[in-house]
């Protein structure tokens, strides 16, 4: 499990992830904590890009590729990415410019010592199947291209489904020793997505329990677009100097919209059948990042300047929808009727830009410890240009800034505090808002955290920490308008522990322990409860691979993620039960020739268990039932 955290060279993800070939993908192997690791198409952890402690660090732009920084409005493709790492805790410590709700950072494909072509077969959840090419290809001693292709049947929950296609590349070339020009392509195209119904309930009870794996909407409220990712990164390494710049391009188009939702569901499952229809929606961002870095010694200790220089220009079409009612319905059958004729509305024009300068020093002393402080300006505007309606605009330019401290007198021992002040993006509203898919403005955050770091042997490393981070909290209101009614703030405990304890065996474990909590005038007036829509308090992750050293071609591996209750209404008169989710997988690897191979098969929620996800805004979708995935993967 390889530890890279407070390594500058490694930034951008660990360089065992960038390098697997597709016979090689492991991500319980080559995860380094229990906080949130995704390699190929698999990802474990306590947290994800959605979720970390609590929050989503996409929604808040907190993205990174290989440590620059990317205003990310679409998916990477996985012909670039080989994965990612969530930088939280002490896993951010000497990581520039952190950020409070944490920071997920890519890692593209890279090439080893030999060309590679690997292809990849089988099908995924509820027999849903895929095929994809990836060429790993050396072309001299300095150029290097990645590239792949691949086309996919998704199938959710509910039956809904749709196919995409996706493609993409990577070329890396270093003219001199220290340099490195990497410039990518990444898209996704998608065609005919049918949309899982959302169940909104008359009052405080969840939905009667359905039979899942059965598509229930209306065929034609399906989506279709693209997502497409561009752009080109130089790094240098001089000496004590180290230079990164980074360009991006990223849009997200829905070319056609639909949602579907069951409102005022009665207890026997009796509802309204509604639909919202869009055309057009396209989110387009550019971006970008020059980070400069000078190391240098002084006895035992090493001093680190940074200086960065960010922006990000965004430019969103939305809204235009119709609505329409359907009639009575049950949320189990399906009644398809005939799409209505709709004419669409003008669609409102949203526009974002914003600078940054950042100034950061880190210090490290031999033997005792490190010591970081960042402060950032940063100019945020963000106007709104509504049919029918006058302009509307704010601006923000705080100060922001970032300590952290690290005491190592202790052999194999961190103690770690650190705080950060941020201006974070809060997502986009709902679509059954009434301003459904707008973009919400940026808001201040912070948050303090402290923690250690034991590495109790050299192949058992515990990670414990507390955090407090706090941030406005966004909930529809009574006009179905979704924006900020009070503060949230989600006050805790994270513990990771990876260990190896006898060879082939390999443990990643976390817990999240934390107590969330809404505060304002909401609150004290009853409209809102304490507990935040949705949000889990207790979060418990296992995931074990074990590889017999006697019979190394065959692995096994567990996962177990127990999540506690989380309330289901703003006002705190329903919550969705707790819940225990088990994985079940096996890899078999053997060659073809000289071509290494692996069969891969995986039971996911194997005992089936049925459960309620509560949206933003109270709706209600069920979880994903029993499933069986399996593939074959070769590296020629």
């Amino acid at each position: 499990m390889p530890d890279t955290q407070t390594d500058p060279s490694q930034r951008g993800g660990p360089s065992s992830i960038a390098l697997v070939n597709r016979s090689e993908e492991n991500v319980i192997t080559q995860a380094s904590d229990a906080f949130g690791t995704s390699v190929g198409d698999e990802t474990i952890g306590l947290y994800s890009g959605g979720n970390v402690r609590g929050f989503s660090a996409f929604a808040a732009q907190n993205v990174r590729i290989e440590g620059l920084y990317f205003d990310n409005q679409g998916p990477l493709s996985d012909a670039v990415r080989a994965g990612s790492t969530i930088q939280v805790g002490i896993s951010a410590l000497g990581y520039p410019f952190p950020a409070p709700t944490g920071i997920v950072d890519f890692a593209f494909r890279r090439v080893g010592e030999r060309p590679v072509v690997s292809a990849r077969t089988g099908f995924g959840d509820f027999f849903a199947p895929f095929a994809t090419v990836d060429a790993a290809l050396p072309l001299t001693g300095s150029l290097d291209l990645n590239v792949g292709a691949g086309v996919e049947e998704f199938i959710y929950p509910d039956g809904a489904d749709f196919w995409f296609v996706r493609y993409g590349g990577v070329m890396r070339w270093r003219p001199a020793d220290g340099v490195e020009l990497t410039g990518f392509y990444s898209r996704y195209d998608y065609f005919d997505e049918e949309t899982t119904p959302v169940i909104f309930t008359a009052s405080a009870f969840l939905p009667r329990r359905v039979a899942r794996n059965r598509f229930v909407g209306q065929d034609w409220a399906d989506w279709a677009g693209h997502s497409q990712n561009f752009g080109g990164m130089a790094k240098v390494t001089r000496g004590g100097w180290r230079i990164g710049l980074g360009l991006f391009s990223s849009r997200f188009t829905i070319d056609r919209f639909g949602a579907n939702f069951f409102a005022s569901t009665r207890a026997d499952g009796s509802a309204e059948r509604q639909v919202l229809l869009g055309r057009d929606q396209v989110s387009q961002s550019y971006s970008g990042e020059l980070l400069v870095e000078r190391e240098f010694a002084e006895g035992p200790r090493r001093h680190r300047l940074l200086a960065s220089a960010r922006f990000r220009r965004v430019d969103d079409d939305l809204g235009g929808f119709a609505f329409r009612s359907l009639g009575p319905g049950t949320i189990d059958v399906a009644d398809p009727v005939t799409e209505p004729a709709v004419a669409f509305g003008a669609l409102t024009r949203d526009e974002i830009g914003q600078e940054t300068g950042a100034l950061g020093y880190e210090m490290q002393w031999q033997g005792l410890g490190e010591f970081n402080l960042g402060v950032q300006k940063t100019r945020y505007r963000k106007e709104v240009r509504a049919p029918g309606l006058a302009p509307t605009a704010n601006e923000d330019s705080p100060i922001l800034w970032n300590a952290s401290a690290a005491i190592t007198a202790i052999e194999g021992l961190a103690i770690y505090a650190a705080t950060t002040r941020g201006l974070e993006e809060s997502g986009t509203a709902p679509s059954f808002a009434a301003n459904a898919n707008l973009t919400l403005p940026a808001l201040r955050t912070r948050q303090v955290e402290a923690g250690v770091r034991w590495t109790l042997a050299k192949d058992v490393k515990l990670i414990t920490g507390l955090f407090d981070v706090r941030r406005p909290y966004f909930e529809l209101d009574t006009d179905n308008v979704f924006r900020v009614l009070g503060d949230v703030k989600h006050r805790g405990a994270e513990i990771s522990l990876t260990a190896r304890p006898v060879p082939g065996l390999n443990v990643v474990a976390g817990a999240v322990l934390m107590r969330p909590r809404v505060t304002g005038e909401a609150v004290e007036q009853g409209c809102l409860g304490e507990r935040p829509l949705g949000r889990v308090g207790t979060t418990l992750d296992l995931r074990i691979d074990y590889q017999p050293p006697a019979f190394d071609a065959l692995s096994v591996d567990l996962g177990i993620n127990y999540t506690g209750d989380r309330a289901a209404r703003i006002d705190n008169t329903l919550f969705i039960p707790e819940r225990a989710l088990v994985d079940l997988g096996t890899r078999y690897r053997f060659r073809l020739g000289r071509t290494p191979a692996v069969l891969r098969a995986q039971i996911a929620n194997l005992t089936n268990v049925f459960g309620w996800n509560v949206t933003g805004g109270g709706g209600f979708q069920f979880i994903a039932s029993r499933r069986f995935n399996l593939s074959f993967s070769a590296d020629f």
